[in-house]
């Protein structure tokens, strides 16, 4: 009864209509989780319209904080190479270089670069020292360029 308006409201939003269909399938899960917190107070469209813009804006800040990641990322990259992240291979190459990494150094880097906590969040949450959490970050940073880096030369190497 209400896809359409969500959905509608989603595709006016997101630049593709693949994403605003993915947001609207996310705000009618979340819906259907928390329809007992829906009190009345309001229209049941307008509350699921609420549902639908927090999950674009989730969505939102999540692709600014990845575009960051990619971009920290390919700051060191060498000027011939591609620009990182423009094919939809780079983003495998990248999930790939970190499943390669050891799992601290891999959540460590995730945490900070990715989701953007700060070296001491960082070392909170993974409750390591300081100094610990800045060297799996740092020393995973290198690790993951030189991965990626082996990766473009594969598959220029195969073309």
């Amino acid at each position: 009864m209400h896809q359409s308006h969500v959905r509608g409201f989603l595709r006016r939003l997101c630049k593709t209509d693949s994403i605003a269909d993915d947001l609207a399938q996310d705000t009618f899960v979340i819906a259907y989780r928390q329809l007992a917190k829906f009190k009345g107070s309001g229209s049941f469209e307008g509350w699921l319209l609420r549902i639908a813009y927090r999950c674009f804006l989730q969505n939102y800040r999540q692709q600014k904080q990845l575009k960051r990641f990619y971009e920290f990322l390919t700051q060191q990259q060498s000027n011939d190479a591609d620009i990182f992240m423009n094919k939809p291979e780079d983003k495998l190459d990248l999930e790939r270089g970190l499943a390669k990494l050891e799992p601290i150094q891999a959540a460590a880097i995730t945490l900070n670069l990715s989701m953007g906590y700060s070296h001491a969040e960082v070392s909170l949450i993974l409750e390591i020292p300081l100094g610990t959490a800045k060297s799996h970050i740092t020393r995973g940073m290198e690790r993951l360029r030189q991965l990626i880096s082996d990766s473009d030369k594969e598959s220029t190497s195969c073309h």
